[in-house]
C-alpha cells in the first residue's frame, strides 16, 4: 500500500519498484518535487549497508551529474533518501521505446556521460554499477544514479564477491579483484554500445556466456563509427591500466585531445607585493590518482576524498608560515594548498622553499631557484631565478628525485632566450616553459624528464604572458585582447577575445576544464566564467575594490586575492562572487615580495 507522507513529504504516485526498495514521487515544503527511496525492509542487512552506502556517497559528487541528495532519515526504523526529482527515463527505456541512438544525440549522450564520470572520479568515488538503467536522461543532459554499490577509493571494501550488473561488468570485477576507475570505463563503454545498438558489448543471452566473453572475447561495437568508437573500443581493454582515464576521454571527445595522455593544467595567481607587480606561474591541476600506489619510501597522508566541486568545509586548521608571515586556513579536503614559495630576503635573495610530504613544514632549499613540485609530489622541477646572471647552465631544469635524491639536468634555450614560469603536466614527466627575450615573452619550451630532452617554439608574439598548460594538450597564453590557445608545434588554434587580462595569472580552467575565468572585456573591473569550448557565458560578477582574481578551488569556486586590507587577504568565492571561506591572510608592506605555488591535489 501506497503511503501517504514519507518524513513530512506527501507522497504523490510511486515512481518505481525493486527487489529492495521502492521510489515514491513527493511534495517538499518549499512546492518543489523530490523523489524519496525507501528499502523495503531492515531484514536484509546488505541491503541496508548499500543503502546507507549511497546516502553517504551522494553528497560528494557534484549536482549536476546526479540527483542531489536533499535529505536522509527513518520512518518507522526504515531508512529514506530524499533525492531532486530528475524528470526522464533511463537510457535504458529510452533505446526499448524509440531505439538505438544516432549522431549528435549519441555523441552528447557520450559528452554528457563521460563529464559525469570524470566528476564522480574527481570526488573519489567508483561508482561499480554504471549500466543504461542507471543514467537518466533530463531535460538539462544525463545524470548518473544509484550509487548503492559505490566506495570511496581508499576506503575498504565490504562485500564479499562481485558487485555490479554481469553485462556492464569489466573483467577486474568479474575476477574479485577491487576494482578502481577503470572499472567504470570499461562499463561506460558497454553502455554506448548498448546506446548505439541496443545490446549490451558482450551480449545479454546467458549468463555463462556473457561473461566468458567478457573475459575472453572481442567486443561486438555495432552500430558505433569513427572516433567513437575507436575510443569505445579502448575502454573495453581487458587490461584496466590499458584503458584512457576519463579526463582524457572527455578532452577527446570534444575534439581537442590526441590519443596521448594530455596534460591538464590550471593557472594559479602568484602574488607579489608591492605594485601589483604579478609573476605568472601556473601548477599542476594533479588528475586524482585514485587507485596508485604511492612511490616507495614516500610519505603520503591518509586517503581523504577532496572535495573538487560543491561547498568548501569550513572546518579549517590555521597553518602558521612564519617565512611568509602569514596564516593558512586548511582542510584535508582541500583541493588546493601551497606547495612551495619564495620570499625576498634582501636584493637579490628570494630563498625558496619547499612543503614537506605529509607535513605542514616548509624545507628551505640552498640555490636560489624556481622550485615547482610534481603532481605526485616526488619530484621537484627548477630554475635559476636570475638566470640572466648564470652562465652556460642559465636555462638548465634541474629535477631532483625527492625519493632517492637524485638530482639531474636537462637543458633548454640558449641566451639570449631565458626561461620562465614551470609548470608540470600531469603526467608527472613534463614541464612547460615561457621563453621570454628582452622582457617579452618569445614563445615556450617542453621539457621532457625522462627522456631527459627538450623541445622549444618560438613565435612571433605581441603582447602575450606566460603560457600555462590548457585542455586538450594545447597551451594558453593570456593577453590584452583575450586569451590565445596553441596547438604543442606552436599553431594557434583559437582566441576567447570575450575575455581580458590585465595581470599575467588573471586567467584558469576549472578543475574539468570546461569553464574559464578571467576578467570580462566590459566591465575591465568584472570576473566572467565561460565555457571553454563554446565561450558562451557561464556567469560574471564584479570584483571587490582591491581584490583580482587568482585561481579556481574547486569546480564550483573561485579565489580572490585583496591588497586592499592589511593583512592581505586570500578567499574562496563562489561564481557569483559570494564570499565562502578564507584561505590565507598574508602580511603586506611596501617592499614585501613573495611568489607562491599552489597545487591542485
Amino acid at each position: 500500500m501506497e503511503p501517504r507522507e514519507i518524513g513530512g513529504y506527501p507522497i504523490v504516485r510511486t515512481l518505481g519498484a525493486g527487489g529492495q526498495g521502492v521510489v515514491y514521487l513527493a511534495d517538499s515544503p518549499a512546492g518543489r518535487q523530490v523523489a524519496i527511496k525507501v528499502l523495503h525492509s531492515v531484514s536484509d542487512t546488505t541491503a541496508v549497508s548499500r543503502f546507507l552506502r549511497e546516502a553517504e556517497v551522494l553528497p560528494e559528487v557534484a549536482s549536476f551529474c546526479t540527483a542531489q541528495v536533499l535529505e536522509t532519515g527513518t520512518a518507522d526504523g526504515v531508512p529514506y533518501i530524499v533525492s531532486e526529482y530528475v524528470d526522464g527515463p533511463t537510457l535504458h527505456q529510452a533505446v526499448r521505446e524509440r531505439g538505438p541512438l544516432r549522431g549528435g544525440e549519441l555523441r552528447r549522450l557520450a559528452t554528457g556521460t563521460m563529464t559525469a564520470l570524470v566528476a564522480i572520479h574527481k570526488a573519489g568515488v567508483v561508482h561499480r554499477d554504471f549500466k543504461p538503467g542507471n543514467v537518466l536522461l533530463s531535460r538539462d543532459g544525463p545524470r548518473v544514479i544509484d550509487f548503492g554499490i559505490a566506495f570511496a577509493v581508499g576506503a575498504e571494501a565490504t562485500s564479499a564477491g562481485p558487485l555490479g550488473t554481469p553485462s556492464y561488468m569489466s573483467p577486474e570485477q568479474l575476477a574479485d579483484e577491487r576494482p578502481g576507475p577503470a572499472a567504470d570505463m570499461f562499463a561506460w563503454a558497454s553502455t554506448m554500445v548498448f546506446a548505439a545498438s541496443g545490446y549490451p558489448a558482450f551480449g545479454a543471452d546467458t549468463l555463462p556466456a556473457v561473461l566468458n566473453r567478457i573475459m575472453h572475447a572481442e567486443p561486438d561495437l555495432g552500430g558505433l563509427d569513427g572516433d567513437l568508437r575507436e575510443l569505445v573500443a579502448e575502454c573495453l581493454a581487458k587490461d584496466p591500466g590499458a584503458r584512457p582515464r576519463a579526463e582524457e576521454v572527455l578532452l577527446r571527445l570534444l575534439g581537442a585531445a590526441p590519443v596521448a595522455s594530455p596534460p591538464r593544467v590550471r593557472w594559479w595567481r602568484v602574488a607579489v607585493a608591492g605594485g601589483i607587480a604579478v609573476a605568472a606561474v601556473a601548477t599542476t591541476v594533479a588528475v586524482l590518482r585514485l587507485n596508485a600506489a604511492p612511490a616507495p619510501g614516500v610519505v603520503v597522508p591518509p586517503p581523504v576524498a577532496l572535495r573538487l566541486s560543491g561547498a568548501p568545509a569550513r572546518d579549517t586548521k590555521e597553518i602558521q608560515v612564519p617565512e611568509l608571515k602569514a596564516v593558512f586556513h586548511e582542510h584535508p579536503s582541500d583541493p588546493i594548498k601551497l606547495t612551495s614559495f619564495l620570499v625576498k630576503e634582501g636584493l637579490l635573495r628570494e630563498p625558496a622553499y619547499v612543503r614537506t610530504l605529509g607535513k605542514e613544514t616548509f624545507e628551505r632549499l640552498e640555490e636560489f631557484r624556481d622550485p615547482v613540485v610534481s603532481p605526485d609530489g616526488r619530484f621537484v622541477a627548477s630554475i635559476y631565478r636570475y638566470n640572466n646572471t648564470v652562465g652556460a647552465a642559465a636555462n638548465d631544469v634541474q629535477f631532483t628525485d625527492r625519493e632517492t635524491g637524485e638530482s639531474f639536468s636537462v637543458p633548454t634555450v640558449a641566451k639570449p632566450m631565458l626561461i620562465r614560469q614551470p609548470v608540470w603536466a600531469d603526467d608527472n614527466r613534463r614541464v612547460l616553459l615561457t621563453l621570454h627575450q628582452a622582457d617579452k615573452a618569445r614563445g615556450f619550451a617542453i621539457v621532457d624528464m625522462q627522456a631527459r630532452t627538450s623541445t622549444a617554439v618560438t613565435l612571433d608574439l605581441d603582447g602575450y604572458h606566460s603560457f600555462s598548460w590548457a585542455p586538450g594538450n594545447t597551451v594558453m597564453a593570456p593577453a590584452a585582447d583575450g586569451l590565445h590557445f596553441h596547438r604543442l608545434d606552436g599553431s594557434e588554434s583559437r582566441m576567447l577575445d570575450m575575455l581580458r587580462v590585465t595581470d599575467p595569472s588573471d586567467a584558469g580552467f576549472s578543475p574539468s576544464g570546461r569553464l574559464t575565468a578571467a576578467l570580462c572585456a566590459k566591465p575591465a573591473r568584472s570576473v566572467c566564467v565561460v565555457d571553454t569550448t563554446t565561450g558562451e557565458e557561464h556567469s560574471r560578477f564584479p570584483l571587490p575594490t582591491g581584490a583580482h582574481l587568482w585561481t579556481w578551488f574547486n569546480e564550483d569556486h573561485l579565489v580572490l586575492f585583496n591588497k586592499a586590507p592589511d593583512p592581505w587577504t586570500v578567499t574562496i568565492v563562489n561564481l557569483t562572487g559570494q564570499t565562502i571561506r578564507p584561505l590565507a591572510e598574508i602580511s603586506g608592506t611596501d617592499d614585501s615580495w613573495w611568489l607562491l605555488h599552489w597545487s591542485q591535489r
